[in-house]
């Protein structure tokens, strides 16, 4: 079961909110591209994918880009956190709630956040737990066009609601923000439903998956 993942602050960086909302643009796009080139062996048992090298390395690549979407969420959050006084667990019972409203199931006996550790491995990460939603005949394909459906939610706050779509801004800077946030949970979700549908399906060590990406963020020198 996947519990949590911890995804760093990539404090040799220096995102703004519009570079990170451009940024999980060209990430999603990615993500959805290298699920288009699986698609054709999606039900392939992880036994069966063993012996398809080419499967397997179009498997790997959905897996190194969904990681990639989920970083740039959690950079979004630091952004958001540092700059517009977001904070991102304190809404975490809205979300719950929303998901709820929605009619998605999920254990409720479990215990949900995103905060952020200091200090580990030198440097601030942020802890993210959120639900596995039971969700009947999810896909990866599903998946992926939710996170574009949600992206396109996030923008819409931080482009036509806050009138830098040329439009006038119907909502005060504070809705705003708060709103974008929620959204930014949201594509979270979908990242976090990704990763149970890899974990379970294709029998991906998550863990495993979360150290090595980190471990190239260090090697490029974004963070420690």
């Amino acid at each position: 079961m996947v519990e949590a993942i911890y995804l760093p602050k990539l404090n040799n960086l220096t995102p703004t909110l519009d570079s990170t909302l451009l940024k999980a643009m060209e990430e999603a796009g990615e993500l959805a591209r290298a699920v288009l080139k699986f698609m054709p062996w999606e039900k392939l048992s992880p036994e069966e994918l063993a012996n398809q090298p080419l499967a397997s390395g179009l498997l790997a690549d959905v897996k190194e880009e969904l990681l990639d979407v989920a970083q740039t969420c959690v950079t979004m959050i630091f952004v958001m956190e540092d700059y517009f006084v977001i904070d991102a667990d304190s809404l975490i019972g809205e979300h719950l709630a929303k998901l709820l409203d929605k009619g998605y199931a999920y254990d409720n006996n479990q215990s949900y956040r995103i905060t952020t550790i200091q200090n580990r491995h030198g440097g601030n990460y942020k802890y993210i737990s959120l639900p596995h939603l039971q969700i009947a005949d999810v896909t990866l394909l599903t998946t992926v066009c939710k996170i574009q459906e949600e992206l396109g939610e996030l923008t819409q706050f931080l482009g036509k609601h806050a009138g830098a779509s040329g439009e006038q801004n119907c909502l005060a800077a504070d809705e705003v923000n708060k709103g974008a946030a929620l959204e930014l949970l949201d594509v979270a979700q979908c990242c976090f439903t990704m990763i149970y549908i890899l974990a379970e399906r294709y029998a991906v060590n998550i863990p495993e998956l979360v150290e090595g990406h980190v471990n190239k963020l260090r090697r490029k020198g974004y963070c420690q």
